[in-house]
């Protein structure tokens, strides 16, 4: 009973916010929307050489299942209590505004992607991601309460993760070579 109770609220929400859609990030290729699925997160990886150490988020498959073919991908962001830690991490804290988006480029390998996020030496260390393989995301409120996100740069063609770069958690996509 409690269950049918919040799934009620969560319509009835979702009703008074105008959304249509449901919680999640969706890419937009000329209208039609296609979900992005939370980058699968399997864990942290390093490299210890005797001076240099890395760190690295990896995530599973070689590809993220949503291809888009332009080089300025445009995405909607639909905010809810629901929908999982990725969604709650981009959307931050109250729902009022996306917290600050950044896309990073992941490195391709032979069954996982993967951004390095540390590096340090024995005499300190740095963490983030590389500024080369980043892109500032800006959003933009909708009349419907979603949020139209966009890249602030076009990008090469790979494989992307959006994300706040706070915990390993976003959705990933990719962008096809174009022929």
């Amino acid at each position: 009973m409690r269950t049918a109770g919040i799934l009620v609220l969560l319509a009835l929400s979702a009703v008074a916010f105008g959304q249509t859609q449901s919680p999640g990030m969706y890419s937009d290729q000329n209208g039609a929307l296609t979900e992005l699925s939370p980058a699968a997160y399997s864990g942290m990886q390093s490299s210890n050489a005797i001076v240099k150490m890395s760190f690295f988020w990896t995530f599973r498959g070689s590809h993220s299942a949503v291809q888009v073919s332009t080089k300025r991908p445009q995405f909607r962001l639909v905010c809810a209590f629901t929908g999982g830690v990725p969604l709650l991490m981009l959307c931050g804290p109250m729902l009022k505004q996306p917290t600050d988006l950044i896309i990073v480029r992941l490195d391709e390998k032979s069954d996982h992607r993967e951004a390095r996020s540390t590096t340090g030496t024995m005499f300190g260390a740095t963490s983030g991601f590389d500024p080369k393989k980043t892109t500032t995301a800006t959003a933009v409120k909708r009349d419907d309460g979603s949020w139209e996100v966009s890249t602030t740069a076009d990008l090469k063609p790979g494989e992307y993760l959006i994300t706040t770069g706070m915990q390993p958690q976003g959705f990933d996509f990719g962008i096809k070579e174009s022929k």
